[in-house]
């Protein structure tokens, strides 16, 4: 059913001065960026995304990263888990990069469930 993870995403309030650490300071090359919303790096062979507090999913002074896993049909895992009591905690929602969907972990922390990389 998952075929391996999308991303990982660490929040950030400062992403001009995030962007400076990773990719300035650490060397790590931007593979996707949407200015004053997020970018993401190759950190070693690891997608890495760092976003702006959203108050939702992304939240200010969290410690615990948001995972995000590839899938290769959106509907059909959705109804899988939910066959086994897991409920979306919000969408499907059709975004720039294509259709994702959030669980929640017993804890309240999201996974993305995503159809793009």
């Amino acid at each position: 059913m998952f075929e391996r993870y999308s991303f990982v995403a660490i929040t950030t309030t400062n992403l001009e001065r995030a962007r400076r650490f990773w990719v300035d300071q650490l060397g790590f090359r931007v593979t996707e960026e949407h200015q004053r919303d997020f970018f993401i790096v190759d950190a070693g062979g690891l997608r890495l995304c760092v976003d702006h507090a959203d108050g939702q999913i992304h939240v200010p002074g969290g410690t615990d990263p948001v995972i995000g896993m590839k899938v290769a049909s959106l509907d059909r895992t959705l109804t899988v888990l939910a066959g086994r009591g897991i409920q979306c905690a919000d969408g499907p929602v059709r975004g720039d990069r294509g259709r994702y969907a959030v669980l929640r972990d017993p804890d309240g922390r999201p996974l993305i469930l995503t159809e793009a990389d």
